[in-house]
């Protein structure tokens, strides 16, 4: 598009009263300065840097080791099985090592499908004879109070599907190890 102009060109003055036609124009509503917006500063000071802790002397040690020599460490597995086998398959398992003992405490399980999901539970690498013909009820939890393990046995929870149905089934096992 092209247009044609005649007369001389100027720069118009903001704030200063135009003149067009003979016609004084000025502003319909008086101009509102821009407010200035500050931005922050993008940087930040780094965060402190901590100083390592000391390492514990060598009678702080002892006395740990010898706490967990008579009350022993935590021991917890966890583990989900999400499938459609059959067949027997191990979902959680707790080997207690040879030279220490295990205390039992619980054995959890939870199974999405109770109808569809039946157990085999181990205790020191013997079955437990829970009744696979049967449906249970979940979640299940198995309190042993005073359950010693001797080292080089094991516990675990062997889980299958009654007929091929996908299951998803979670057990924990919790103990302490001296």
């Amino acid at each position: 598009m092209v247009m044609e102009v005649s007369g001389t060109i100027r720069q118009l003055i903001p704030d200063a009263e135009q003149i067009v036609d003979g016609e004084s124009q000025t502003p319909s509503r008086p101009s509102s300065p821009l407010v200035k917006v500050f931005e922050p500063d993008k940087r930040i000071p780094p965060l402190p840097v901590a100083q390592r802790p000391p390492l514990p002397s060598m009678e702080q040690q002892q006395a740990e080791q010898a706490y967990q020599a008579l009350y022993g460490g935590p021991v917890l597995r966890v583990n989900r099985y999400s499938g459609t086998d059959r067949d027997w398959i191990e979902l959680v398992r707790w080997d207690v090592p040879i030279g220490y003992t295990g205390d039992l405490h619980e054995i959890s399980i939870q199974s999405d499908d109770d109808a569809k999901t039946r157990y085999r539970i181990f205790l020191a690498n013997h079955d437990q004879n829970v009744p696979t013909d049967r449906q249970t009820s979940t979640p299940l939890s198995f309190k042993w109070d005073r359950g010693v393990l001797p080292g080089g046995v094991s516990v675990w929870v062997e889980v299958r599907t009654t007929d091929g149905t996908a299951i998803v089934v979670d057990a924990t096992i919790t103990g302490t190890i001296r």
